[in-house]
């Protein structure tokens, strides 16, 4: 984490000294030196931060501390300073700007000298700091190798392979499956992937089907290796020359630990060459290897087979990998299993224990090394239930500071380590989010942008980039996406176990605090605060917090005013869903700040001043009760991303804002209707108060924003007509569109959206069947037609909408008939149907869906459920393993094919959630 921080401010550094040299004029000299100098330690400092871990030098730990806190305070420092330039200049015409300068110069020259004073003594301290790391060794830019650190974690997790395969849970039909692609009677040589996060027990299982008699019999040879961060494929050769010369109790050749490169591969090919193979290439790292190392391995379809496990998904595509088996968490069953095995030396939990234990194990979410650590842990404890929830409530200092828990740590703290730097800061970020919180895709993306974390990227914008982030961190198995049926959103989350992990690194590193009602991991140094469900008063004022972020705390308006003198330096000011009603003016005066909340708050009006926010980048106002939105949002020249309550007139500046990117429910007028034309470089537009008399430039304005991804029209009345048709050219990377409003007609050019993935139609009242237009969209994923369609029959015609995955029939009164032909939607997984009270039979074609995973169907006729259980037309769901229905008396009923044919009722609740 000091690497990431170095990083960090070195970067941080250079563009300020380009971005501010004259407001930094006569500080230049000593932030250039100090940047230096931090670069020099930079390249050092990955070694230190793993070194800090294994060696038992506690003079390592020390000096990576003095690193990461030198660095902290270089920040404060020039923080601090553009604080005060910005409070004496912001806000002031040019006449009263020069008259207050002039009043104030000796003061600013004084305050200037101090700041000089405070960088030349850091600049020494860190020159200091660099010239003790001598002392230790450091090796520029690679792993230790004092100790063997792959090794020692590898071995940490080693006791989960030996677990007795009594105790071994849920994998046996895994790992049939993965026996029989080894053993199967394709000659050519073939690679077999396992993929999860780690701890799931992708080695664990493969040990299994390694070791198993039926794999054993089928090849001539074998080899595991295990490929270590840091190998090299010279001693990976050996490694395999030794294993698979050992493997038939032959003597490995005396000569190998000379032979190197080329001679060490071709010993491998020359044995392999007639043999059928079987390796096993065990915690694979890096796309690079297997084009390193593919050529040892003859394709002599003698019927060889590969194996590797990998915690990163591209890792297995790029080693071609035939088939792909991704890891998932264990059930609840096989879990409470699992944790009992280990936990009680009988298997059996006492009554007395049950909730406290399966509290333990819904922590564990299915992940058998927490569930096995945690049950061994467990086992040494008294069985008293006081004494299993100080563990439950103690679960992220257990997991710091108990040697039991410690080779688990370890072995997720391989991830950790393995990320780019600035992945690192990304990831320990959701340690300031709740336990199981799931949070937008896209707030997560503005967040990091916020904070500093995305580093910039030619020919991409800051969100892209966070993107790649997001999917690199999923990639990695450190992160979940959680699909949306019919949003163009998606929630990421993260398992509760690697929050634990995030939570500990963060305290360990002065990076966040969290406080709330069960625990509190708390330090006035932190960078990031996160206050959930109750609030903590901090008398002392500090320049260290960069973000303070309130989950479900009921907070009085007067507590904000204090904020602005307390917390200077906030970049990131979350309040949303609090019971705040007004935003004191106090809180203009955080001139770093770069990201406000307020959603789904009480507040009335923004402060007048809100333009003095000249870093600001994403202002959230949805769902509060502001009415206006006053002149000074058009000064926020850094605005990338608005959210205001709905129908909003915007002052005619905003169109001016050149950055912003995401504009959502403004209400357009004649005049603005022109004007939001001006915002060519919108990635995201969502008006409404549309008119008919305003399509023609609406079209116009639309047609400039090339860039646009998701756009949502809505019109100002249920009368009124949605006109779009004199677009001539719609934007061509459009992936979501919501047109809600009566239209005459799709937009003809609705079928030229090849990009398009989502489409959602509401109140429509459309009198030809939209399939016949829609039908030519190629990337359709989600569809959802609300009063859009007015006909009594839709069609779904074979070979089209062969990429839907979701789609919802709402409230249309006339239909009476779906068919769909052999062929179509062959990838649907949800069909949802509500309020088609015409709708007396099942759509027909039903049993060619065979993909079909959930049929959910809202008051619909009685007619049409009498069939599904009980007629005739039953046969052709029997495939579907979920068939729910939901009526306005909050009955939910389902039917699971798979288990039994009997509808059977849930009671009152949310229906199909």
């Amino acid at each position: 984490m000091a690497e990431s921080a170095v990083g960090f401010l070195v970067k941080t550094l250079g563009s300020l000294v380009q971005q501010e040299a004259a407001l930094l004029q006569g500080l230049v000299g000593n932030i250039n030196e100090i940047q230096l100098e931090l670069q020099s330690m930079h390249s050092f400092l990955k070694d230190a931060d793993r070194r800090k871990r294994s060696d038992d030098d506690s003079g390592v730990r020390t000096w990576v501390e003095q690193v990461r806190e030198a660095t902290y305070k270089v920040e404060d420092i020039i923080d601090m300073y553009m604080w005060q330039i910005a409070k004496q200049n912001t806000g002031k015409g040019l006449i009263r700007r020069a008259l207050y300068n002039t009043l104030l110069l000796p003061k600013h020259y004084c305050y200037k000298h101090q700041i000089a004073s405070e960088l030349q003594a850091i600049k020494f301290e860190i020159h200091e700091i660099s010239e003790r790391r001598q002392r230790f060794g450091f090796h520029e830019g690679q792993t230790s190798k004092v100790k063997n650190d792959d090794e020692y974690w590898q071995r940490s997790g080693e006791y989960l392979h030996f677990i007795p395969d009594e105790e071994i849970v849920g994998i046996d039909e895994k790992k049939d499956f993965l026996i029989g692609e080894l053993t199967d009677e394709r000659p050519k040589r073939a690679v077999v992937a396992v993929v999860g996060m780690g701890g799931l027990g992708k080695t664990t299982l493969v040990t299994k089907v390694y070791d198993s008699p039926r794999v054993k019999n089928h090849f001539e040879c074998h080899a595991w290796i295990t490929v270590s961060q840091s190998y090299k494929v010279d001693d990976l050769m050996r490694n395999m020359i030794k294993e698979l010369y050992e493997s038939n109790k032959e003597a490995v050749p005396d000569s190998i630990n000379k032979m190197e490169g080329g001679h060490l591969v071709h010993t491998v090919i020359d044995y392999l060459q007639n043999k059928r193979y079987v390796i096993v290439l065990d915690d694979v790292w890096e796309t690079i290897n297997w084009n390193h190392i593919r050529v040892a391995f003859p394709n002599n379809r003698c019927g060889s087979r590969i194996m590797l496990t990998t915690r990163i998904r591209d890792v297995a595509s790029s080693f071609e990998a035939q088939n792909i088996l991704c890891l998932e968490p264990l059930g609840e069953d096989d879990a409470w299993l699992l944790f009992c095995n280990r936990a009680f030396s009988n298997k059996s939990c006492p009554p007395e224990l049950e909730s406290c234990a399966k509290s333990l194990v819904q922590k564990c979410e299915g992940l058998p090394l927490t569930i096995v650590t945690i049950g061994g842990l467990m086992l040494t404890k008294e069985k008293s239930s006081l004494e299993w929830r100080k563990v439950e409530n103690s679960l992220s200092w257990q997991l710091s500071n108990n040697r039991k828990m410690g080779g688990m740590k370890n072995i997720l703290l391989l991830s950790f380590d393995d990320l780019p730097c600035n992945l690192k800061y990304c990831f320990i970020y959701f340690g300031i989010f709740p336990e199981d919180y799931t949070i937008l895709e896209r707030r997560l993306i503005r967040l990091w942008v916020a904070e500093g974390f995305i580093e910039e990227r030619e020919g991409h914008t800051l969100e892209e980039v966070a993107e790649d982030y997001i999917k690199e961190l999923t990639s990695r198995s450190l992160l979940q996406i959680m699909e949306e049926d019919f949003s163009q959103y998606r929630r990421v989350r993260m398992h509760d176990v690697l929050r634990e992990l995030a939570i500990s690194i963060g305290h360990e590193q002065n990076f966040c605090s969290t406080h709330d009602r069960k625990k509190e991991i708390w330090t006035n140094k932190a960078r990031y605060l996160s206050m959930q469900n109750s609030i903590v008063n901090i008398q002392s004022s500090t320049c260290h917090h960069r973000s303070l972020m309130l989950f479900q705390i009921e907070i009085p308006s007067l507590s904000l005013c204090s904020i602005s003198s307390r917390y200077k330096l906030l970049r990131v000011l979350d309040l949303s869903n609090s019971s705040i009603e007004s935003v004191p003016d106090e809180l203009v005066e955080l001139f770093n700040l770069r990201y406000l909340n307020l959603r789904a708050t009480n507040v009335g009006e923004l402060p007048k001043s809100i333009g003095k926010l000249q870093h600001l980048q994403t202002l959230d106002i949805y769902k509060t009760k502001i009415k206006i939105l006053p002149k000074g949002v058009e000064k926020l020249k850094k605005l990338r991303h608005m959210f205001i309550p709905s129908g909003i007139q915007a002052p005619d500046g905003i169109f001016n804002l050149n950055c912003l990117q995401r504009l959502y429910n403004i209400g357009i007028n004649d005049n603005t209707v022109r004007k939001v034309g001006n915002l060519t470089q919108l990635r995201d537009l969502g008006i409404v108060n549309v008119k008919k008399n305003h399509g023609k430039e609406l079209s116009a304005s639309l047609q400039k924003m090339e860039a646009l991804l998701y756009l949502e029209v809505q019109v100002i009345s249920d009368e009124e007509i949605l006109d779009l048709d004199a677009v001539s050219s719609p934007p061509a990377h459009l992936k979501y569109l919501l047109l809600e409003g009566r239209l005459e007609r799709l937009p003809p050019w609705i079928d030229s959206l090849q990009n398009l993935t989502a489409l959602d139609l509401r109140r429509s009242h459309l009198k030809e069947d939209p399939l016949s237009l829609l039908e030519a969209l190629p990337n359709l994923i989600f569809l959802c037609l609300i009063m859009a369609y007015v006909g009594e029959e839709l069609c779904f015609r074979h070979g089209c909408f062969l990429k839907l995955k979701a789609l919802a029939i709402f409230e249309i009164p006339n239909l009476s008939l779906i068919k769909i032909e052999n062929g179509s939607m062959t990838c649907i997984k949800k069909f949802m149907l509500d309020k088609c009270p015409e709708l007396k039979r099942i759509p027909e074609g039903m049993q060619y869906l065979t993909c079909l995973q959930e049929l959910l169907l809202y008051d619909m006729s009685e007619e049409l459920l009498q069939r599904i259980k009980a007629g005739g037309e039953r046969v052709n769901l029997l495939h579907i393993p979920f068939i729910g229905h939901y009526s306005s008396t909050n009955e939910f009923e389902e039917k699971s094919t798979h288990t039994s044919t009997n509808w059977r009722r849930r009671g009152k609740g949310k229906g199909g959630n």
